[in-house]
């Protein structure tokens, strides 16, 4: 299962300060990862979470991927600085059906399932990108996206996702041509 608010944090426990249940508030409202802002989340293993912000080698990462390809360095780097990459195991829920969206991402290694009640739906690989839907309109997410292989991918969170949009329209302009894009593929399969 994916990662619920109350997850073990590293070095947690004890003190005044953030514990194991401070964000028991907020379960089922947003998922726990996002409910915890990163704040130390172990990952189901009890290891540290294995999030990295972009760094310097963010904007070459990002002039990787096809939606955002055509964008000056500036750009790239203004996106890296908003940006983490993070990894998930085999099977891990990435995202859950139901619950409030407040991350994008986009793969660079691995490959994911996007699945709606018991049936996949799509498979999802490098260059690719999910969780666009619930950041532009703050619903709950559509579908769940469960790693097939282990999965390295761009993490983006609404607010700064909102500011590079701002920032950078064409960005924006490409999202919405791709959620287009899968609007017309779905409703092909509703009608086939």
């Amino acid at each position: 299962m994916g990662y619920a608010a109350g997850s073990a944090f590293v070095g947690g426990g004890g003190g005044s300060g953030l514990g194991k249940n401070s964000f028991g508030p907020l379960t089922g409202a947003v998922p726990g990862a996002i409910a915890t802002g990163g704040i130390g989340e172990s990952a189901p293993t009890g290891r540290p979470r294995p999030d990295r912000p972009l760094g310097r080698r963010g904007a070459d990462l990002l002039a990787q991927v096809p939606l955002f390809e055509g964008l000056s360095r500036r750009h790239l780097k203004q996106i890296a600085e908003h940006a983490d990459e993070i990894s998930f195991r085999e099977r891990e829920i990435i995202v859950e059906a139901g619950q409030r969206g407040g991350t994008f991402f986009v793969i660079v290694e691995g490959e994911v399932r996007v699945v709606r009640g018991d049936r996949t739906i799509a498979r999802v690989g490098p260059g690719e990108f999910f969780g666009e839907i619930s950041l532009l309109d703050g619903g709950p997410r559509t579908a769940s996206v469960i790693a097939a292989t282990p999965v390295v991918a761009i993490r983006l969170f609404k607010a700064s996702f909102d500011k590079v949009v701002r920032e950078e329209p064409r960005v924006a302009g490409k999202i919405l041509a791709a959620v287009a894009r899968r609007l017309r593929e779905a409703e092909k399969t509703v009608t086939a």
